[in-house]
């Protein structure tokens, strides 16, 4: 049996540009250093958060190996993999495994929406070039395709390495389909504003966004729904709600980056079109988190 490295709570981190737009390496040091020393159990590298498909395939192996290099074994990494052409992501699940990563987040192609026959393609093509362990990332919304659950089953039962779905889609079906997957099998969620309602749908963690920022306060509530307490899960989440709400109001990823830059923990900037926050953005974002 495939041992299953995807934890209840890992962070999608940011990914580094500088102002020019290319990717910084010296800063990835800067955030891996940051996300060591506060203990983060696991890392999804080159996800939706990171900018993955702002990135070319060889930026992606170059995040990789870099992040790789300087975390060592001190965290887990899941390596973000998704491409439009099928070879590309065969590319990135081949790299991934050359930098010794623990895992793949395998995301299925953005805008082409293929067939659930295409699909299955496209999962076997990276399923049959790397032996690492793969959860699948589910995400309608951002791609215009949905993994139907027969297919999502059928997969999984003809590769093994298969053994997690992130699904950022419809959440009625998760309890019905861990049953037949089995315990092993793991969904975790990407939402971070509504993880407590989407534990009581079966999920049983998150790779967070607010985790970059909110490192403890996020992992304080997982474990305690980890602990099957809601009650004082509820309590927690509803002490940061004020700040979840306005930096997705803002925009995430350039906030979060605005908020570890002003800690001193050099984030970079966003790729256009992304830009950074205005003046009256900043203001904002200092008045609700240093009071």
């Amino acid at each position: 049996m495939i041992h299953n490295p995807f934890l209840s709570y890992s962070i999608a981190m940011v990914t580094p540009f500088n102002e020019d737009g290319d990717l910084d390496k010296g800063s990835i040091q800067e955030l891996v250093d940051y996300y060591v020393s506060k203990q983060a159990p696991a890392l999804l590298i080159s996800g939706s958060t990171g900018e993955q498909h702002s990135m070319t395939i060889q930026e992606r192996a170059e995040l990789y190996h870099e992040t790789k290099r300087h975390a060592q074994d001190n965290l887990l990494l899941y390596g973000g993999v998704a491409a439009t052409v099928t070879k590309d992501a065969v590319i990135l699940a081949r790299e991934a495994e050359h930098a010794k990563l623990d895992a793949i987040m395998l995301g299925f192609p953005p805008y082409v929406r293929p067939t659930q026959a295409e699909a299955y393609n496209y999962v076997k093509a990276v399923c049959e070039a790397t032996t690492l362990p793969i959860m699948l990332y589910n995400n309608p919304p951002r791609n215009g395709f949905n993994l139907e659950v027969d297919m999502l089953l059928k997969l999984a039962h003809d590769y093994p390495q298969i053994i997690a779905l992130k699904e950022a889609g419809n959440p009625d079906h998760v309890k019905s389909t861990k049953e037949q997957l089995g315990e092993g099998f793991k969904v975790l969620s990407g939402f971070d504003a509504s993880i407590i309602d989407y534990y009581e749908k079966g999920y049983e963690g998150i790779t967070s966004i607010m985790g970059n920022i909110m490192l403890e306060e996020i992992r304080h509530i997982i474990k305690l729904l980890d602990d099957q307490n809601r009650d004082q899960a509820t309590i927690e989440l509803k002490k940061i709600s004020e700040k979840i709400n306005l930096i997705f109001q803002i925009g995430a990823i350039k906030t979060i980056k605005f908020i570890l830059t002003r800690q001193g923990i050099n984030a970079g900037y966003c790729r256009e079109p992304l830009g950074k926050l205005t003046l009256d953005e900043q203001e904002q974002v200092i008045r609700t988190f240093w009071p």
